[in-house]
């Protein structure tokens, strides 16, 4: 039985709350329990205008979940991850036990160091391309965690995918009940929790533009514009199913992706205003493809640098 010291729970903790989730609300809490770290979901942090299917919920505890994989493995233990479904204890989510480690722990400690410095950045990207040596890194990195990357390189998909988007927003704009809800979480300044102004980057220059948009208030929404790249590097994380216990799953691919980008150099962004939204979803869908379920569109590209987003404190998200 691996149970963890202080010091290690403490480590533990700090990387799970590094993990990205929608308007950075962080709607996670952990518990202990000899050698299980449970996670569980944070009603109050639950966005119900924006996220009604807890979609995106699952995805951001997918994403916690592996960085306590990728930390677990840095402080030489294993992992074992089941979801859960338990009537009686509906807030919890996933288990996470620690055991003796071996290979695959020793592959996840060499993306401990991507935690800390991995950002949603949503500055205009160079233009430069990725290596395909890169893209293929990329795709072995989501298939390990049983998702695919599908890269849109123009296209039908492309502009399917840039329609779904604009009309996601629009939707977005005109839901009051979505407009309250993203401005409790979006813009001004953030102490622990929530995107600040200084995380927004400038707005796009054209409704085709490769970055979401989340101003909330007028002061945002006037910030200066940039022009961004022409030619976006975006990819669909997809999975074979879909459910709950899928989004978890494509939680922890997504946050594998981004820790490989991260450690490659790489910026990031999400644009999942059209995942988000049930009657756009299946727009994004390559009708030549295999079917699949989009859990999560990619931005990639070479960005200029950007602080971090606030966290809570790690007594906050501790269960007695």
């Amino acid at each position: 039985m691996l149970e963890p010291t202080g010091h290690d729970r403490d480590e533990l903790l700090r990387a799970a709350v590094a993990a990205p989730s929608m308007h950075n609300t962080q709607p996670w809490r952990f518990r202990f329990t000899g050698c299980v770290i449970e996670v569980h979901r944070d009603r109050s942090r639950e966005l119900p205008a924006e996220d009604p299917d807890r979609r995106m919920l699952h995805l951001s505890l997918g994403a916690a979940v592996f960085n306590l994989r990728v930390e677990a493995a840095r402080l030489a233990y294993g992992t074992v991850v089941r979801s859960v479904l338990d009537r009686r204890r509906p807030d919890l989510v996933a288990e996470v036990e620690l055991v003796s480690g071996g290979p695959e722990a020793e592959e996840l400690h060499r993306l401990a160091p991507a935690i800390p410095l991995r950002r949603t950045n949503r500055q205009p990207y160079s233009g430069q391309p990725m290596p395909a040596e890169l893209r293929r890194l990329l795709d072995l990195t989501a298939r390990l965690e049983g998702a695919d990357l599908q890269w849109l390189d123009g296209g039908a998909q492309l502009e399917w995918v840039h329609l779904a988007t604009a009309d996601a927003g629009s939707e977005d704009d005109r839901s009051l009940a979505r407009t309250e809800e993203r401005r409790l979480w979006v813009g001004g300044d953030r102490l622990v929790d929530g995107v600040p102004a200084s995380a927004l980057g400038p707005r796009p220059d054209r409704a085709k533009a490769p970055v979401r948009d989340l101003a909330a208030t007028p002061d945002d929404a006037g910030r200066p514009a940039s022009a961004f790249e022409k030619n976006p590097q975006l990819a669909i994380l997809a999975t074979r199913r879909d459910g709950p216990a899928e989004w978890l799953r494509a939680g922890q691919a997504m946050q594998r992706v981004l820790l490989e980008a991260t450690a490659s150099g790489l910026s990031t962004s999400l644009l999942n205003q059209a995942i988000e939204h049930d009657t756009l979803r299946w727009l994004l869908h390559d009708p030549l493809g295999t079917w699949t379920r989009p859990q999560a569109i990619i931005r990639f590209g070479y960005g200029p640098g950007v602080p971090a987003t606030p966290r809570r404190p790690i007594a906050e998200v501790l269960l007695p």
